[in-house]
């Protein structure tokens, strides 16, 4: 598990969110869109805990979608819960950071090979009495089998996991949750987030997601050069030949 502050890169974050930049020119409804760097991506499924049990929302305006993420790129993610959530999820509750009350599914794709990493912090506004805190916030990445496999509570069949669930269990202290990731491939991945929004008014969370170009092994391009040299010589003796 990586844990650890991040100042500068939070600052930025919080900077570059504004945290009143929520509206979107995305288009309303369910679909694939192509989201250039930087931009903000909403969560694609929601499962929240109830009384009545676990209920998956999804509702229409920018949230649904699916996105095409360049790489390199720089994206932002986060979610506000105006009231608090009591209920825990009674599926799919990790032991290594706690029970979750919320659980949001990001669902990207990118189209060549990355590395990055991926951060979120919950803002916790007070720590005697907080108005908006997420206790144990945590997040995992994982890429599944097709474009066609939608969010669930749990890691669907034939998925590869990225990242299990990391985070800080308790109260949110303003600590970021930073991972690191590479040699991921082109395919289809659900970035999760869960917690549970125990403020008097609920809570809020916000995040980043940064992707980079997987670099070429130093020995590929002398490799490359070789062979087109190789090629070279060998057409050479072929002409020679009587």
């Amino acid at each position: 598990m990586n844990i650890k502050i991040d100042s500068k890169r939070m600052v930025a974050l919080l900077g570059a969110l504004g945290l009143a930049g929520l509206a979107s020119s995305l288009p309303a409804g369910a679909a694939t869109v192509v989201l250039p760097s930087p931009g903000q991506m909403f969560w694609t499924a929601q499962f929240l805990g109830s009384s009545s049990g676990n209920t998956q929302t999804t509702p229409s305006g920018n949230f649904g979608n699916d996105y095409m993420l360049s790489v390199p790129g720089q994206y932002s993610f986060l979610d506000s819960f105006s009231s608090p959530q009591s209920n825990a999820l009674t599926v799919g509750t990790p032991s290594t950071v706690g029970s979750y009350a919320f659980q949001d599914t990001y669902k990207f794709s990118v189209s060549q090979a990355a590395s990055g990493d991926v951060l979120t912090v919950s803002l916790n506004l007070s720590t005697v009495s907080p108005v908006f805190d997420i206790s144990n916030l945590q997040f995992r990445l994982y890429e599944v089998a097709s474009n066609a496999v939608q969010p669930g509570l749990g890691i669907p069949p034939g998925s590869t996991l990225i990242k299990a669930w990391m985070g800080t269990s308790g109260p949110s202290t303003g600590t970021a949750i930073q991972a690191n990731f590479s040699g991921i491939q082109a395919g289809t991945y659900f970035l999760d987030v869960a917690g549970t929004a125990d403020g008097s008014s609920g809570g809020t969370y916000v995040g980043q997601l940064n992707l980079a170009p997987v670099p070429l092994p130093a020995a590929l391009p002398l490799l490359v050069s070789g062979l087109g040299l190789f090629g070279t010589f060998r057409r050479r003796r072929a002409a020679v030949a009587p």
